[in-house]
Parts: C-alpha cells; structure tokens; sequence
C-alpha cells in the first residue's frame, strides 16, 4: 500500500465515495472541498485507490472527513493509518503550549473504532456520536 499526502483528485473520490456506498457530489461540491482540504490522505493498492481521509481547519479545529476506506480492504490498518496521519499533521503544526480541537461525526456504528484512537464520545440525535481529541504539544 501506497499512502500519498495532498494528492487527492475528485475521481479518487468518486471511486472510493461509490465502492463504500456513499451518496455522489458534484464535482463543483468535490473540487470546493479539496479546495478548502489542509491535508489529505489517498492509499493506492498498485494504481487503484482504496481508501482516503481529508481534514479540514484552522490551526484552532480541525474536522476529520470523508475517512472511508474501501470493503475488500477494511480490518488491515488502513483506516488506523489514515487517522494517525492526521493526528500527526495536527501535532506538527502545533507550537510549544499550544492546543487545538481535532473533531468528527463518526458514521453510526463506528464510535468504538475512533474511541481506540482516542477520541471521545459526544451525543447527538441526529446521527452518530460526534468526537474531539484535545492535543496540546509540551
């Protein structure tokens, strides 16, 4: 597995969006969000992507989006992997003393997996448990 930081294209996206059964964008709704993407992840099997992950803020919060990764390559790491690139980018970008807010909604079911990256649970009604992790850098 290939992982490529900032590479992520619109047809990266509209192959894993489709190949994890999520609703399709418009290109003009795709390009707006890579246009406003501090850091992204695409994982290339060979030529073929397979999974992706984008973040998107402001030095202050973050928010973690479109993590998916594609069916006959999930349970291998992969999503753990996208998740600790963030983190680490985050962390990177943090100077002595500082601390920002790295945030998701989780997709219903998938609390437990970003629980055991360390993030914590958030309640809301209207989908799955939203999450921030607190990183201060010492």
């Amino acid at each position: 597995m290939i992982y490529e930081e900032n590479t992520l294209n619109i047809e990266d996206i509209k192959k894993i969006r489709e190949g994890v059964q999520w609703r399709m964008l418009t290109d003009h709704q795709l390009q707006q969000a890579l246009d406003m993407t501090v850091y992204s992840i695409v994982v290339k099997d060979h030529e073929h992507s397979i999974a992706m992950g984008r973040l998107i803020g402001d030095g202050i919060y973050y928010l973690i989006c479109d993590v998916a990764v594609l069916p006959d390559y999930q349970h291998q790491g992969i999503g753990t992997k996208i998740i600790q690139c963030m983190i680490q980018y985050v962390q990177s970008h943090l100077q002595k003393e500082e601390r920002c807010s790295l945030q998701l909604i989780a997709a219903k079911g998938k609390e437990s997996f970003y629980e055991s990256l360390g993030f914590s649970l958030l309640p809301n009604d209207l989908s799955g448990h939203g999450m921030q992790m607190f990183i201060k850098k010492k």
